[in-house]
């Protein structure tokens, strides 16, 4: 009977994540999230924000508990929105490592994620913004304000995006205000898992032609160049400069608006990653 056991375990196990390869790169960070149900995420990877944030005229309090941010059990993290007496908590991640591309290589931050279907502007997800995005790390290590930190949003939804996500870049222009003019649209189908991704190739030894590069599923969907940047300043910040990564799903705010008594909460407003990675090439 003994030996029947570990084939019976097989057919119970559940699919756990893995870390995807790209062919020239190798892997210098990552998280499966495979864990036990209901668990916390890995501190030694991740800072798991927990305050209040009116940034941008957000509403929600960020938690440090896993009523927020926990493991699946089956190879996912879920960033659960949830409300309580009026009140809307969510969950945000940071990575603890910062990475910067090497000048003559490039870098890739990529996650696959689902959030839920926003086609059609759905009422029930009005103030909802879920994304994964990365910040300049002179941010945290030295005070650096945004914009001038830099941020590279790699995705983000909200109801009055529909089916569509936006990828942008944030920078201070050279009168000290935001730069986010550089952005794309793509559209996705949500509801289900997709792939995201965020070059930064500075390959070639001419800074005017080193690039920055959004991708959906593996397919390019836009790129900014360093000429089209302007100054080696700029570019120096936002493609030569350490970079971390951000999970989170805020609520309100002038971007998405807010939530209103039909916006739903729980699982069912949730983002869920079966993993996030860093590569570098070889």
């Amino acid at each position: 009977m003994l030996s029947y056991l570990p084939a019976i375990a097989l057919l119970w196990a559940p699919t756990l994540a893995t870390i995807p390869s790209l062919s020239g790169y190798h892997v210098v960070w990552s998280d499966d999230f495979n864990g036990d149900h209901y668990a916390g995420v890995d501190h030694s990877k991740w800072v798991q924000i927990a305050k209040s944030n009116n940034a941008n005229g957000e509403v929600e309090t960020y938690t440090s508990g896993t009523d927020n941010v926990h493991l699946s059990g089956d190879g996912q993290l879920y960033i659960v929105p949830t409300k309580s007496d009026g009140k809307w908590y969510s969950g945000r991640l940071e990575s603890n490592t910062a990475q910067v591309c090497d000048v003559g290589g490039a870098m890739v931050f990529q996650s696959e994620l689902w959030v839920p279907d926003f086609t059609g502007n759905p009422a029930k997800f009005a103030g909802l913004w879920p994304a994964f995005w990365a910040k300049g790390n002179n941010y945290r290590s030295s005070g650096v304000p945004w914009p001038r930190c830099g941020e590279w949003d790699i995705f983000e939804v909200t109801d009055k995006m529909s089916n569509q996500n936006q990828g942008t870049l944030h920078f201070q222009d050279a009168n000290g205000n935001n730069n986010g003019a550089f952005n794309r649209r793509v559209t996705y189908q949500g509801g289900q898992y997709h792939t995201w991704a965020f070059k930064v190739d500075l390959r070639n030894s001419d800074w005017t032609k080193q690039s920055l590069i959004w991708y959906l599923d593996g397919v390019q969907y836009y790129s900014v160049t360093g000429a089209m940047i302007g100054t080696y300043q700029q570019w120096v910040q936002l493609a030569q400069s350490p970079y971390y990564i951000i999970l989170n799903v805020a609520i309100g705010g002038g971007y998405p608006g807010n939530p209103t008594q039909s916006t739903v909460s729980g699982y069912d407003a949730s983002m869920r990653v079966r993993y996030a990675a860093i590569y570098k090439t070889n």
